[in-house]
């Protein structure tokens, strides 16, 4: 994956086109579809480092096109363009998918090209979420939340990274066991379940998420509406 190239699903040439030729005067490839149902078949023989979608599209919409994204490519940024007001249910919804943003048309091409190159610039060691109305940024020795950096240790980096990648989503404790530390047996199990708790505390004092159990099962991350 090359760090300069972009993937736009947009079917407005009078958004796409401009926006192409602009980005790629400043050093950025683009490749870009109008159809939804070609998005994902363009993403993986390109490998964009980020992509920028359109949520109303020919044959597949913006939400069903993140959906096929995320089950080939958990980290890749994707932020979500509109050409209408977009209501809070919808807008819930594209972050619940992990968009990182939403750009309401019509677009300012100086802002969109300061974003992507922001999110571009970023060590491939470190992500960015959205979670409960939190900024959150995960690197491998620390975590940052709206500007507050919390030291991690290594192990529970990488829990955390699970559960933001799957955020709302039961992560079995086999699955953590496995890409973690390599075997499931019980030993790993009590790791699992330390790693847990400290991540719990160093989360407390952010209430609109938290770590849930399901009992012989696993854990995953909630959003908590206050």
């Amino acid at each position: 994956m090359e760090r300069n190239k972009i993937l736009m699903v947009e079917d407005d040439p009078e958004v796409a086109l401009p926006l192409k030729e602009f980005f790629e005067d400043n050093g950025l490839e683009v490749f870009h579809t109008e159809d939804g149902a070609e998005s994902l078949a363009l993403f993986e023989v390109t490998s964009p480092a980020l992509v920028l979608l359109d949520i109303v599209l020919p044959n597949k919409n913006g939400f069903d096109i993140i959906k096929d994204i995320r089950k080939k490519d958990l980290s890749v940024p994707i932020i979500l363009m509109t050409g209408s007001e977009i209501d809070s249910e919808s807008e819930i919804k594209g972050y619940e998918l992990s968009a990182i943003n939403y750009i309401k048309k019509p677009v300012l091409p100086q802002a969109l090209l300061a974003l992507v190159k922001n999110l571009l610039s970023l060590p491939k060691d470190l992500k960015k979420f959205e979670a409960g109305g939190y900024s959150i940024m995960l690197h491998n020795t620390y975590l940052e939340i709206n500007g507050a950096k919390i030291k991690l240790r290594d192990k529970d980096e990488q829990i955390l990274r699970k559960l933001l990648e799957k955020k709302g989503t039961l992560v079995e404790r086999d699955e953590f066991l496995i890409e973690i530390w390599g075997d499931n047996e019980y030993t790993f199990h009590n790791r699992l379940d330390v790693g847990i708790n400290r991540l719990r505390k160093k989360l407390t004092d952010f209430m609109n998420i938290r770590i849930r159990s399901l009992y012989g099962r696993g854990y995953l991350l909630e959003e908590i509406i206050i």
